[in-house]
């Protein structure tokens, strides 16, 4: 089976986690996080700036933390205890945050108190009436039919399609499986979220309800989504397995598939505020960057070919990418080969990172680190561009 998470790449322990009996999952879902001091040096998968001194992370077991430094943080009770994926801030100042067992959750601005908005149960619910309708068309499609071998060819692709609603369906007794990997906002408003085989799901009402998207995108082998983003121009952009990006223009009612040269998982997808620039990065220390938007792409590794994760991008165009055994490539996305490798003491492997004050907030298998936490081995290697 196809791995369906970056952090599965992260951390092993999350396969044994994620094996965990069916009805665990269940009651995590219904579950509040728990206060732990040991919280802040948690799995943290994802990070976001809310201030000039803040970040606001998400990680394993619910954790949401409100973090400053290492002996200055609160922890927010989640009403979940699954696995945290990603966090964003709204339009208007409302966090949002997605993650395991399809699971979505908000706080209103300067409030502590979070809110369940939608979870595994929900989706399925939604997967089983797209399911039920295809299998309905397919069937009139198949009436068309008066070609034999063309007839048994459908009648094959039935019984999948079949097969795989009976699958989806047992999922409401067992409990839902599959993460929300990333989300992001467009200008007018949409929340878009994706994850595990191709999910894609919107809301055009700050997450009160959500719409299954998943046929407006061509996957039709169902590769996971990674990463999403939206740029200044609007424009939002898809990153996932198997070298997949995808864009759109309208505020994701429609796709468009990008083509990047790559054929392994891509885990983060970045745009340069203000520009048509563009950063995408996965397995092996690959990533690539176009500058329109892109339609061209130019392909790097970093010097120790270690898998990328999680990255940033500032207003002048230096970029951060991180990654497994404490990798934290830094490069200029005007001139990217000059890259050079930095290796984080505690060889963690980095989700996540932000900029507060020119100090780097990084987050990752070990929790949160800032510069101050970490010596500094330049690696005096340089990206290869190819």
């Amino acid at each position: 089976m196809r791995s369906y998470l970056r952090t599965h790449y992260l951390f092993y322990t999350f396969f044994l986690f994620y094996g965990a009996n069916c009805y665990a999952t269940i009651e995590l879902l219904n579950t509040p996080s728990s206060i732990s001091h040991l919280a802040p040096k948690s799995i943290i998968t994802s990070l976001v700036k809310i201030s000039n001194s803040h970040v606001l992370a998400v990680g394993e077991r619910g954790h949401i933390l409100n973090w400053q430094s290492p002996n200055k943080y609160q922890q927010e009770i989640s009403p979940v205890s699954l696995l945290l994926t990603d966090v964003i801030i709204l339009s208007n100042g409302t966090r949002l945050v997605v993650g395991h067992d399809g699971v979505i959750i908000s706080a209103k601005e300067n409030s502590t108190t979070w809110v369940k908005l939608f979870d595994g149960f929900k989706l399925t619910k939604l997967k089983i009436a797209a399911m039920e309708k295809r299998i309905i068309l397919f069937k009139k499609n198949i009436e068309t039919l008066t070609d034999d071998d063309a007839l048994e060819e459908a009648g094959y692709a039935l019984e999948d399609l079949e097969f795989s609603l009976e699958d989806t369906v047992a999922t409401m007794i067992s409990g839902p499986t599959l993460p929300l990997l990333s989300v992001t906002q467009t200008k007018n408003g949409n929340i878009i979220a994706v994850g595990a085989y191709g999910t894609l799901l919107k809301s055009n009402d700050l997450g009160k309800t959500w719409q299954l998207l998943d046929h407006t995108l061509n996957n039709p082998d169902k590769y996971h989504l990674n990463s999403i983003t939206t740029d200044d121009n609007n424009t939002t952009y898809i990153a996932g397995e198997h070298g997949t990006v995808y864009k759109s223009i309208n505020n994701g009612l429609t796709w468009k598939s990008i083509n990047v040269p790559y054929n392994g998982s891509l885990f983060g997808i970045l745009n340069q505020k203000g520009t048509n620039n563009l950063i995408t990065f996965g397995l092996k220390g690959n990533y690539f960057i176009s500058t329109d938007q892109g339609d061209h792409w130019q392909h790097f590794v970093s010097p120790n070919k270690a898998t990328l994760l999680g990255g940033f991008i500032k207003d002048s165009g230096d970029a951060i990418l991180v990654g497994h055994g404490g990798s934290i490539v830094k490069l200029n996305i005007n001139t990217p080969e000059k890259s050079t490798l930095t290796k984080h003491a505690s060889g963690a492997a980095f989700s996540a990172v932000t900029v507060i004050n020119d100090q780097l907030i990084l987050a990752g298998q070990f929790g949160i680190f800032s510069l101050n936490d970490f010596s500094q081995d330049q690696d005096s290697n340089k990206g290869a561009s190819h």
